[in-house]
């Protein structure tokens, strides 16, 4: 990852509300000099945003991060996952970046479906006793969003390192619903259109589901092992709940709710999916029925040239064989009475042939 000259780097204490932001590590190094794990500062929270392997590198050396879990937030460990280091626990944790901008990323007849978060990304918290550091990329808002949480937060005796790592994951669950309420009232809307469009709006509309399935695919697979995650969470909090008496057992009330938004919107995803491969299903039983009828149609048109190439064709090979150089009846006669006996023969015949064509309804 390539260094931004941006404020990479935040410092935020949880007693004084201040946040200190930097964009090299030697900035804000001081800062944490001065915090000593006995010390009555507070709880503080560190996150960094788009780090490179030097700012890794720099934050593990200051709070004595083991190497694996250095390795893992260099090369972006995929795997959602929580592992217990001594002095510390780690929580991985697979979020989204921002839609995508640009016009040529989907095509201009998609314009009007929910946009696609432009990747999954990973979320690194290292919880300590007294402080947080959060590894976080670009496009995601998480620590924003729940640093501004911690400001209007009612009871301040509730916060700890803990309960910063409940509040990010509880917003990484919750970014997840904007996109879910726009896929269900766009699947909503393609029930209605399915019976009623036209056969020229068939191809869009199947461009439509499979984008609506694919980002359903795309949120299953970022949703995939949070219950997993969340389940050790739950455990390890139980676990320093029987130990303490104080937040964690207060936490354990905050979790159960993230861990109901979680069961609940991976309920809503099977739903959602179910729906819109009903929505497939239905698509292709009505382009089967489209093509159907258009099959009846040209097989009417196809009969009827054959009826007509049926009565006509014989009579065209017979004025044929009379056009050669042959004797044709009444040629020596000078009267008319031949030349109109003979089309009238022929004209009777077509006659005929076309009303049991008709009776037939074979025209």
């Amino acid at each position: 990852m390539a260094a931004k000259k941006v404020s990479r780097f935040t410092h935020f204490s949880c007693q004084t509300q201040q946040i200190k932001q930097a964009s090299q590590w030697e900035e804000l190094a001081p800062e944490f000099d001065s915090i000593n794990e006995s010390s009555a500062a507070g709880t503080w929270w560190l996150d960094v945003h788009d780090a490179t392997e030097t700012d890794v590198a720099a934050v593990a050396r200051r709070f004595s991060i083991h190497p694996l879990t250095v390795e893992d937030i260099a090369l972006q460990e995929p795997r959602q996952k929580i592992e217990t280091f001594p002095g510390y626990y780690l929580i991985s944790l697979r979020t989204l970046t921002s839609p995508l901008d640009d016009d040529n990323a989907e095509p201009k007849q998609q314009e009007h479906l929910p946009p696609t978060p432009s990747g999954m990304t990973m979320l690194y918290i290292l919880v300590f006793s007294e402080g947080t550091v959060t590894f976080s990329a670009g496009g995601c808002e998480h620590a924003s969003r729940v640093r501004s949480r911690i400001s209007r937060l009612h009871d301040p005796s509730v916060l700890s390192s803990d309960w910063i790592c409940y509040a990010m994951f509880d917003d990484v669950i919750d970014s997840f619903a904007p996109y879910m309420d726009t896929i269900s009232r766009q699947s909503e809307s393609i029930q209605d259109e399915i019976f009623t469009a036209r056969d020229d709006d068939m191809a869009p509309l199947m461009l439509r589901i499979y984008s609506i399935r694919k980002r359903i695919n795309h949120l299953t697979h970022s949703l995939s092992g949070k219950s997993d995650v969340l389940n050790g969470f739950l455990k390890r909090c139980q676990t320093k709940a029987l130990q303490h008496t104080f937040p964690e057992g207060d936490l354990l009330v905050y979790l159960s709710d993230v861990q109901d938004h979680l069961v609940t919107i991976l309920g809503e995803l099977a739903h959602l999916d179910e729906i819109t491969s009903r929505l497939q299903s239905n698509f292709l039983a009505q382009t089967g029925v489209n093509n159907m009828r258009l099959s009846v149609r040209l097989n009417n048109g196809l009969s009827k040239v054959t009826v007509l190439a049926t009565i006509f064709v014989p009579l065209q090979m017979i004025t044929g064989l009379f056009g050669m150089n042959v004797t044709v009846p009444g040629q020596e006669v000078e009267s008319l009475a031949w030349f109109f006996g003979i089309v009238g023969v022929f004209a009777s015949v077509i006659l005929i042939a076309c009303c049991v064509a008709v009776r037939l309804r074979l025209l």
